[in-house]
């Protein structure tokens, strides 16, 4: 009989997990390289709000040399044909002759030289993972050059050969093996967001070099998968997966296979031995009936204080939501038949329960809160949700309308349980009009013209649910 284990997926902040320069920490956090424990008389410390980490330390542990100049306070790290050069109290750092700005400067304390840990992943070439339970920072070096395994005396034959890992483009991801398969217990880390499973005495039916990747572009819940053979004392193969915001996952464990279905936070089963049932075919709820004047709530998503997401061209989502709004209110204000109303109509920030609370005092007869995306540089295209049974014909006639105006990749109606759309009672939508994260997307939606089709055809869609003329 298959075994069900559902489990919410919660992300603790990172760099709150150090003591700022100053304090003492309750814990002080442990430095461990390749699974080794680091000690150095210096622990890592917060300067301006960043993560520091003793250079030697790491240096040496990674087999570098490291040269200290103490009449110019500078350090001189080689490995192979590459040279960094670090100086105290500067932000920029010399590697292989170019200039690199650093988060933060260059620090002593305890006479050891502390540089900023992103600095350290990214030129050291090092994953970084934050074990919260054991308060431990872990550093790894790429797989992407293997390292010649050290042999142990007595080789230990692993007990499972992984055959295949799949994922379906349905948010599931499974794992396929041969033998007798045990996770240890998934780590949830941030920075990116993502859960981390090792599977030990566990191989590959093929030999693998490095480390595999399937990058994820049509998932809600999905951005990357990784797999590699982690390490070879024991056999041990690892499995990481980047998650968004507010993901669970459903996993089910078979006889020669290891399957994750991701989902929505509130959608996992809060009884762990029922599994996730297909979802119900629902008959769209026929448009309200023809009335003298229609009320409805038009939300451009963030504002004010909350300026969404960022774009590759340096502009913030709010801008865009609010533009597509006040075009649409142009449109809208010269109907008779439909009065709308507005959450926002300049750069504030009204809270969701704020947002909720005026569509239902208004009584409204629909809801449509605007947005665009974010994600991998991949990503692209226009997304409608709805969480209601109520408000699935009108995502289905808005949806239509968007991609239309778009001209981008139909990405579907989706069902979420996102706050504006799930507590109000009149048939809610949201949209994400494009990824501000893609090249083309957001060319398109910050384009004056793109933006007038987009308000258009939601007017146009609004009068079409609502069958007015």
């Amino acid at each position: 009989m298959k075994r069900f284990v559902s489990m919410l997926l919660f992300m603790s902040l990172f760099f709150t997990m150090f003591a700022t320069v100053g304090q003492a920490a309750e814990v002080v956090p442990k430095l461990f390289l390749n699974g080794k424990l680091l000690t150095s008389a210096a622990n890592p410390q917060i300067i301006d709000k960043f993560t520091v980490v003793p250079v030697r330390t790491i240096s040496e542990g990674l087999g570098y040399q490291i040269q200290w100049d103490n009449t110019s306070k500078a350090a001189t790290v080689t490995h192979g044909t590459n040279v960094i050069k670090l100086k105290y109290n500067d932000k920029t750092a010399l590697v292989n002759d170019k200039t690199v700005l650093m988060d933060t400067s260059v620090a002593i304390i305890k006479g050891n030289a502390l540089v900023p840990l992103r600095f350290i992943g990214e030129q050291f070439g090092l994953d970084v993972e934050w074990n919260n339970t054991a308060k431990e920072v872990h550093m790894y070096e790429h797989l992407s050059e293997p390292v010649d395994p050290i042999e142990p005396a007595e080789p230990v034959v692993p007990t499972a050969l992984v055959t295949d890992v799949a994922y379906n483009g349905d948010s599931t991801l499974t794992m396929s093996y041969e033998g007798t398969m045990k996770a240890n217990k998934p780590l949830l880390l941030d920075n990116p967001k993502r859960v981390v499973f090792d599977f030990p005495n566990t191989g590959f039916i093929t030999l693998v070099n490095g480390q595999a990747v399937i990058d994820v572009t049509d998932s809600t819940y999905l951005q990357k998968v990784r797999y590699s053979l982690f390490s070879n004392t024991p056999s041990t193969v690892r499995l990481v997966i980047e998650i968004s915001n507010d993901t669970g996952y459903v996993l089910t464990e078979d006889v020669g296979t290891f399957q994750l279905k991701f989902m929505a936070l509130t959608d996992v089963p809060v009884d762990p031995t029922i599994p996730v049932e297909p979802p119900v075919v629902v008959i769209p709820t026929d448009p309200p009936p023809s009335k003298d004047v229609f009320n409805i709530v038009i939300d451009p998503g963030h504002g004010g204080t909350d300026p969404g997401a960022s774009s590759i061209t340096n502009k913030w989502e709010k801008e865009f939501n609010l533009s597509v709004a006040l075009k649409m209110k142009a449109l809208l204000d010269k109907e008779t038949k439909i009065k709308a109303h507005f959450t926002r109509t300049g750069d504030t920030y009204p809270s969701l329960d704020d947002r909720v609370k005026f569509a239902e005092n208004l009584k409204a007869d629909l809801f449509i809160s605007i947005h665009a995306n974010k994600g991998p540089a991949t990503a692209t295209g226009a997304e409608t949700y709805y969480y209601k049974d109520n408000s699935k014909a009108l995502a289905a006639v808005i949806h239509k309308r968007l991609i239309a105006a778009t001209k981008i990749k139909d990405r579907g109606v989706k069902k979420e349980a996102y706050k504006v759309i799930k507590q109000t009672t009149m048939p809610a939508v949201l949209i994400e009009a494009g990824f501000l994260s893609n090249t083309n997307d957001v060319k398109m939606l910050y384009d004056d013209a793109a933006q007038n089709r987009i308000a258009a055809e939601l007017v146009a869609g609004i009068k079409e649910y609502l069958k007015v003329k």
